[in-house]
């Protein structure tokens, strides 16, 4: 049932697609089918106060991991991972805040950013990827984290707190949903998965790389920067420059196809764990997420049986930690120095 619903919606979706893109491309053949690929990299992935940059080879890949790392490697690791279609920079918030008590490290995923980005589908299978997280904590000379995901990033969170929870201290997810509870969502609702018909559209061969390319890069930026998508707080709205700190590397030739693969390796072919989380969790949710389905973070609680904190912040996008940082960070301090977290339990 899950897989003819995915499937269904793709199909859907990309008959709507193929249409506008036939509507655009006859009023403007020119700019609709024209992007480029960026030169050098803009300003803000250089700026030094973000943090030293690095590369650590995976040890199970051969692969080699690019990342941006701030504050005293001896302390304790706090660890970033980033969802789609971002990279590193999109921690570039927390990279500053943290790094005065943590060896705040945000890496660039497989086939993202920086980091290699092999073409088979196959090399972004989830075992594949929680290996890549297992041998970035030990070759940073760590043996467990401080794990922070968001969207993709979440998500494999939350696979590697289930499979490895002696290397995760405390588990941070920001909207993304406990995997077990998309699955129920999707399947007591199935018109919800509409809302995610983005997810199900990349489960295609190609046409998404293109669709996201058009009128140079235009899907991508309405997700950032769009009325209905895009970054809520204007205080934080991301400058041209900003986003070219994204376009920079997916404008490269193949640099769509290493994260789109992870749709299509984890939505197909993953067959959802229902197990619990046992680490002590935070679950952050910003409630004008027009991008995942309704409902996902009451969801995910069931399958908490660890303690738990579930904050959700009104009239904040999908980009929660770039949309509202500062309430971020604040959630965060009050989580990671919370001594006795079973205590404030809620």
């Amino acid at each position: 049932m899950y897989y003819i619903l995915v499937y269904g919606t793709a199909g859907i979706t990309a008959c709507l697609v193929l249409i506008r893109i036939a509507w655009t491309g006859f009023k403007d053949p020119y700019g609709t089918f024209q992007w480029t690929a960026r030169e050098r990299p803009p300003d803000c992935l250089k700026d030094p106060s973000l943090g030293h940059h690095g590369y650590l080879k995976g040890r199970s890949s051969g692969l080699r991991f690019h990342y941006v790392t701030k504050g005293d490697h001896r302390k304790p690791l706090m660890l970033f991972l980033h969802g789609f279609p971002e990279n590193w920079y999109s921690w570039r918030y927390q990279l500053q805040e943290f790094s005065s008590n943590y060896h705040t490290v945000a890496l660039d995923l497989r086939g993202c950013g920086d980091s290699d980005a092999p073409v088979p589908l196959e090399e972004y299978s989830l075992d594949t990827l929680l290996y890549d997280i297992r041998d970035t904590i030990d070759e940073l000379g760590h043996t467990s984290c401080i794990l922070v995901g968001h969207d993709w990033g979440g998500m494999l969170a939350w696979h590697f707190a289930l499979e490895r929870p002696d290397m995760v201290q405390r588990l941070i997810v920001m909207n993304a949903p406990h995997p077990a509870s998309w699955l129920d969502a999707v399947l007591r609702r199935p018109s919800q998965l509409l809302r995610s018909g983005h997810a199900c559209f990349f489960q295609l061969p190609m046409l998404p790389e293109i669709v996201l390319s058009l009128e140079d890069f235009k899907l991508v930026r309405s997700l950032f920067c769009g009325k209905n998508l895009g970054i809520r707080n204007k205080a934080r709205r991301l400058t041209e420059t900003q986003l070219e700190g994204y376009l920079y590397w997916l404008s490269q030739p193949g640099g769509l196809t290493g994260p789109l693969n992870y749709f299509r390796s984890l939505l197909s072919n993953t067959l959802y764990k229902h197990q619990d989380i046992g680490v002590p969790c935070m679950l952050i949710w910003g409630e004008a997420d027009n991008i995942l389905v309704e409902g996902m973070s009451g969801g995910t609680r069931p399958y908490l049986r660890g303690p738990v904190v579930i904050h959700t912040i009104p009239e904040c996008s999908h980009w929660v930690q770039q949309d509202q940082p500062e309430r971020v960070n604040k959630y965060i301090w009050d989580f990671v120095l919370d001594k006795d977290i079973i205590k404030h339990n809620h």
